[in-house]
């Protein structure tokens, strides 16, 4: 009986440590799509209204809330915007 909590108790450690490192890289990747996000928005002088992207790009140079993205961009946009939706970020 022994034997078997140990085996319960370490199977439990190693799921909730295998739950927690995904939830943390799932955390860090939806940080890197919204940086990645609002550098192709910042790229195009957008003016932020997101506090921590306007810390981060600053609006001293923007001069559109409307920006025109090339296909490519617009492309990269709705693969980051679907990632995001698939990783339920914030």
């Amino acid at each position: 009986m022994k034997k078997f909590m140990v085996a319960a108790l370490t199977g439990l450690v190693t799921f909730i440590g295998a739950t927690t490192g995904t939830a943390f890289a799932s955390e860090q990747e939806c940080q890197k799509l919204k940086n990645d996000h609002d550098v192709i928005y910042a790229s195009k002088g957008f003016c932020f209204k997101d506090p921590e992207a306007k810390a981060k790009f600053g609006n001293d140079n923007c001069y559109t809330t409307k920006p025109k993205f090339s296909e490519k961009e617009q492309q990269r946009l709705d693969a980051i915007k679907e990632r995001q939706k698939e990783l339920n970020c914030k």
